[in-house]
């Protein structure tokens, strides 16, 4: 069975993506270990296909992608938050095209794992005739299911959970350092209004709080604006030096040689890429997939709700939301309530990991009918 993975976001910097995708592939070992996958990427090939070699990495013009789909048996659209436009429609664009290429080749499109941030983002008709032309969608949250279901013309919806939850499972990432205090921080090119009050709280002693390390995590390996490197670059230096920037993901760039930067395989790069995650005793992020390492790490998670896949995870989670622009006095009691959390319960984590992999086998058998159905 072959299957044409028609979201092109991998490679571009976003260490989550590569959790989600990294889930997706270990359920297929077990679920479809004869599939065959391609994918097309406007980014540098090498990387991805070193550190996903199950998966055929090509480029991202039209004829490549068209003869993918003419030779696939479904495409899918895997993870994250495929409809949104707030700051482009780049990707909304791209679905477009997309959506064209299977009807003309009469090929299924299917979505898997993926998220509905606003309702508003379904407003959109390219977006309603997208979702009316899927075959099944597979949500990561309850809410963004819902918000689908409410369309005029809905396709099959199921909720299930992030994929990057499979991964976790089989590869954890490093347990939660005592008295580390790790923040993700990440307001998609805005500013972060809130700032200066967050950082007078948590560089002050926080009562029943031994912090002892401040870590500023990176998932977004790319300096973006409003992203983690670029908000730590602009720190005042007396801030910046209070608080060690940590990069986990380091793929050798394209002008990097094999011989300067090593070979490494699927399992070792994105491996290594994850142990070198710096999980804290106390996380507060605004990163969805930091979430999720947090709480398989053992971490005691605050969100901070700058959109509504955050809002999302924290329902799931169960942890407490910070608003963006909370003052000193509410962030120093958002971080004094983590003293009393117990975590995230494995139990709660293993049962998403079963409804993500439950939707997988869901795909697999719907692209397997797909694959032997008669043609138009």
């Amino acid at each position: 069975m072959r299957i044409h993975l028609g979201h092109h976001f991998y490679g571009a910097g976003n260490l989550g993506d590569d959790f989600m995708l990294a889930g997706f592939l270990a359920a297929m070992r077990t679920l479809a270990p004869e599939a065959i996958f391609t994918c097309c990427v406007p980014f540098a090939l090498d990387p991805l296909r070193r550190r996903f070699p199950a998966i055929t990495w090509l480029p991202c013009d039209e004829p490549t992608r068209a003869r993918c789909i003419t030779e696939c048996a479904a495409w899918l659209g895997l993870g994250g938050s495929p409809f949104q436009s707030a700051l482009s429609r780049w990707f909304v664009d791209h679905l477009v095209s997309e959506a064209a290429l299977c009807a003309r080749a009469h090929k299924p499109m299917y979505f898997l794992g993926v998220g509905v941030q606003t309702s508003a983002e379904l407003a959109d008709p390219d977006v309603q005739r997208i979702c009316a032309q899927a075959a099944a969608i597979w949500t990561r949250d309850a809410a963004s299911a819902e918000r689908l279901a409410a369309l005029p013309a809905p396709p099959p919806i199921a909720s299930a959970a992030d994929l990057a939850h499979l991964f976790f499972r089989e590869t954890p990432p490093p347990a939660a350092s005592a008295g580390r205090l790790t923040l993700v921080a990440n307001f998609d090119y805005g500013a972060w209004p809130g700032q200066a009050a967050f950082l007078t709280a948590a560089q002050a002693s926080v009562p029943g709080l031994a912090i002892t390390e401040r870590v500023w995590l990176a998932q977004e390996s790319r300096e973006l604006p409003g992203a983690e490197r670029a908000l730590h670059h602009a720190l005042p230096l007396a801030d910046r030096a209070r608080w060690s920037l940590a990069i986990p993901d380091r793929l050798p760039s394209p002008a990097e040689s094999l011989a300067t930067a090593g070979a490494p395989t699927a399992a070792e790069s994105l491996t290594t890429a994850l142990s070198r995650w710096p999980s804290g005793a106390w996380l507060v992020t605004a990163r969805f997939h930091a979430a999720l390492a947090g709480a398989w790490a053992g971490s005691k998670i605050a969100i901070l709700a700058t959109n509504e896949k955050l809002r999302a995870a924290a329902h799931e989670l169960a942890c407490p939301l910070l608003a963006t622009d909370a003052d000193a006095a509410t962030v120093t009691r958002s971080l004094q309530s983590l003293a009393a959390q117990a975590g995230v319960p494995r139990a709660a984590l293993h049962l998403a990991a079963d409804r993500a992999f439950d939707a997988c086998a869901a795909f697999v058998r719907a692209a397997a009918r797909s694959a032997v159905a008669p043609g138009p």
